[in-house]
């Protein structure tokens, strides 16, 4: 099991024990545990959805990398790249499924200006 999905299950267990102790505080009148214990549980949840995202973002880049090595011709992913996401398409990562992976970049310099050495 990989980190980002044994962080997952954590994160999901932790919010379902918190989730619980949630219901019984409130159900003996203790509101202002509760609504820490509630807290807890947004964050919680929300941990375990981006470890899930993650999970997900890197099984579709590892079977991108298959197909292409088998010698097909994949269409990029949606996004291309996280860091192109993050920087709203003015960046990319070296593991960018489009056309402008940093070595695309490269050779696109190289034939521009031809080798230098």
């Amino acid at each position: 099991m990989t980190n980002p999905r044994r962080y997952q299950h954590a994160a999901t267990i932790g919010a379902i024990v918190l989730a619980a102790a949630t219901a019984g505080a409130l159900a003996s009148g203790l509101y202002i545990p509760a609504c820490g214990f509630g807290f807890g549980v947004l964050v919680l949840v929300e941990a375990a959805l981006r470890e899930h995202r993650r999970v997900n973002r890197a099984q579709l880049e590892c079977e991108w990398a298959r197909r292409r090595a088998l010698g097909m011709a994949p269409p990029p992913l949606d996004p291309c790249c996280l860091l192109s996401l993050h920087s709203h398409g003015q960046a990319h990562d070296r593991k960018c499924t489009g056309d402008h992976s940093l070595t695309q970049f490269i050779d696109d310099i190289e034939q521009q200006y031809g080798e230098t050495a």
